[in-house]
């Protein structure tokens, strides 16, 4: 059999529009010419009432999981930590002499030393160090909560839970303070009172100086949780053993009261923070999912 041969132009041309998916040869008659052609046109659907080609197509599969919360990708938290460096580096080698006095006179302090006042920038760089102090400690349970203890939080924001932890931390402080103001204010002079309130901001800024570095390591080289837990118990009882000298030097050493010196520091000392670990469980487990 001789395959199937056009002769004339007129059977060329139905070639040339034959479909080539079907039986070859087989003459093509379209309906429209290409520039009447539309898009609706080819669809299986077109001029159906179940043609819709406005409404978009539903995609398959399934979401994945977002990425977890980290505090080193948190622009609000690089931006705090990096405002307090800068400001308490331009404040420190702005009060140098202050500090070198206070370092030295804390652990013999001569009454020249002790009625020398103290200037504005040295008392905004103790304020600032305390804010800091809070700030630490505010990241430092947060990452004790969720690295430790593995905790989810039911607020969606983790920059909230930071915050509401260090506004903890920042009235904690603040009540210590008034604690002291009116213990010291009933119990003992003035000049034991200025003494003592000197010693305890410049413990209380020290503090927020030595954890400032474990943040840092904490946040953006995470490190393990055994080794920052031991070096903040490090810290916290040096600071705990150092406010238990100072009070009793200042206080207690001409005295000897030892048993008023015990009372004193279980109701200013240890009380307000056993407080504040109850306190900071209690909202954990509030702020729990």
């Amino acid at each position: 059999m001789k395959p199937y041969a056009p002769t004339d132009s007129t059977q060329l041309d139905s070639v040339a529009q034959a479909d080539t998916l079907a039986t070859f040869g087989v003459n093509a008659t379209p309906t429209k010419k290409p520039s009447e052609l539309k898009l609706t046109d080819y669809g299986f659907f077109a001029g159906s009432k179940y043609f819709h080609p406005e409404l978009g197509l539903d995609r398959n599969g399934v979401a994945g999981d977002p990425a977890p919360y980290n505090v080193a990708n948190d622009n609000v938290i690089t931006g705090l930590l990096l405002v307090f460096f800068i400001v308490a580096t331009v404040l420190i080698s702005s009060t140098r002499d202050f500090i070198v006095r206070q370092t030295r006179s804390f652990f013999h302090s001569s009454r020249r030393t002790a009625n020398i006042g103290e200037t504005t920038a040295e008392v905004n760089l103790q304020l600032v160090l305390v804010l800091q102090t809070a700030l630490m400690g505010g990241i430092l349970y947060y990452m004790y909560a969720r690295e430790v203890m593995r905790l989810s939080f039911s607020i969606d924001s983790p920059l909230a839970v930071i915050g509401i932890f260090c506004a903890v931390f920042f009235g904690y402080f603040l009540l210590k303070a008034v604690l002291y103001s009116i213990v010291n204010w009933v119990f003992f002079g003035k000049q034991s009172r200025q003494q003592w309130w000197k010693a305890w901001l410049y413990l209380t800024a020290l503090e927020g100086v030595a954890l400032f570095p474990l943040v840092l390591l904490l946040v953006y080289l995470d490190i393990s949780p055994q080794a920052w837990l031991v070096t903040l118990l490090i810290v916290a009882i040096t600071i705990k053993i150092l406010t238990f000298y100072k009070a009793f030097c200042i206080f207690f050493r001409q005295t000897r009261l030892y048993l008023q010196f015990f009372l004193y520091l279980c109701a200013l000392e240890l009380m307000p923070m056993a407080s504040l670990a109850g306190l900071m469980s209690m909202l954990s487990s509030r702020l729990q999912i």
